[in-house]
């Protein structure tokens, strides 16, 4: 069952194998894949029933190619190519993989226009990373997952997703990592997250409530962003503004619920664009919207993003920052719920800010929240 974003639940812990070798192997492993594939298939469409899904909707779930990945310097984008022929977006050349490089430095994080309680203006410093220019893809989710049940990722889920270049929803937080670490495994880079404080035991299986010791912070693999990552990202070179380009939105910016009576909605239109309303749910293709200056994607609307750190309701208030400058902040050590960004095609604009925030259990996949990956 889907969780929406007011329901609170605690995340439970659970024993994770210690091995670094696939944990099955034969005809164990292909037993055990195909239970796993027939359960979350009958799965899926209690979901689709319960979600209201246009008559006729299925999921689109391609044949798997074989990956070839391929190594890059710092600083240049990153491709995993594979023998399958792009897929078509809007007009706009699809590159799943890529990553941007960000320089870091020092911004202003937080609500500089509209009083949001729970993101006050507070100095940041941010290392520099790279970032997903494209939100995780259903094609792109296919691949890696399908590798990691075959090494030892054995409860890894079939993503959600209106097509194969559409951004994937209904994953938890608790998949997304695992799915990161399956893919730093993939291209032998070392993972991000793990089930103990002394960062030996890679997180492959189960929910696991980990905590900010748990991150090989300095690792090459790939992991989701923090919030200063993400906001740093989203606001590209324009500080203090509402949007990734601006203070004001419509639908030719991006794919969110407009038509509200805030000021700084110019949408003339309920709903998502129109374009996007034929069927449930409302995801554009990734890539069809222009990107921000940074190059980036989606970072307000089409799907919400799941971020590493915890929710904490009084982020960013100016105690937070004892020296004035908060570097590489993380988010609280411990919490119940963890942080999702930039609005979806189902929320309205004043979710789509570059500094609103709101939160979901880590364990909970909603229909309207997917990510994107960063690597150092």
């Amino acid at each position: 069952m889907f969780l929406d974003d007011e329901t609170k639940i605690s995340i439970t812990p659970e024993a994770v194998p210690e091995s670094a070798t696939p944990f099955y192997s034969g005809k164990r492993a292909l037993n055990l894949r195909m239970q796993r594939m027939r359960q979350w298939s009958r799965i899926k469409v209690l979901l689709a029933a319960a979600l209201a899904f246009a008559a006729g909707f299925w999921w689109n779930h391609p044949t798997v190619p074989t990956v070839k990945s391929v190594e890059s310097s710092v600083g240049e984008p990153a491709w995993f190519k594979t023998g399958a022929a792009k897929p078509r977006t809007m007009g706009v050349e699809f590159s799943e993989g890529e990553l941007v490089p960000l320089k870091g430095g020092i911004y202003e994080m937080g609500d500089a226009l509209d009083g949001l309680k729970d993101a006050q203006l507070h100095q940041v410093q941010v290392s520099p990373f790279q970032i997903g220019k494209h939100e995780v893809t259903l094609a792109f989710w296919e691949r890696v997952m399908s590798w990691g049940l075959d090494h030892g990722y054995t409860d890894l889920c079939p993503a959600m997703s209106k097509g194969e270049n559409h951004p994937v929803y209904g994953v938890s937080w608790d998949d997304a990592v695992k799915w990161c670490n399956a893919l730093s495994e993939m291209e032998m880079r070392i993972p991000c997250y793990y089930t103990d404080a002394d960062r030996k035991l890679v997180l492959r299986t189960a929910a696991v409530d980990i905590h900010n010791e748990h991150v090989r912070w300095d690792a090459d693999g790939y992991r989701l962003p923090t919030e200063a990552e993400w906001e740093m990202a989203a606001r590209g070179a324009l500080a203090g503004k509402r949007f990734p380009w601006g203070d004001e939105i419509s639908h030719q910016d991006a794919n969110y619920s407009g038509a509200t009576d805030l000021p700084y909605d110019k949408s003339q239109r309920a709903g998502p664009a129109a374009e996007l309303a034929s069927s449930l749910p409302y995801t554009a293709p990734t890539g069809s919207f222009s990107p921000n200056s940074f190059g980036l994607h989606d970072m307000a609307g089409n799907v919400a993003e799941w971020c590493w750190d915890f929710y904490d309701m009084h982020h960013g208030s100016p105690s937070a920052a004892v020296f004035g400058v908060l570097k590489d902040p993380r988010g609280p050590d411990t919490g119940m719920t963890r942080v999702v960004r930039g609005g979806s095609w189902r929320h309205q604009a004043s979710e789509a800010r570059c500094a609103s925030r709101f939160d979901l259990p880590g364990m909970a996949p909603s229909p309207h929240t997917g990510f994107r990956v960063v690597r150092r």
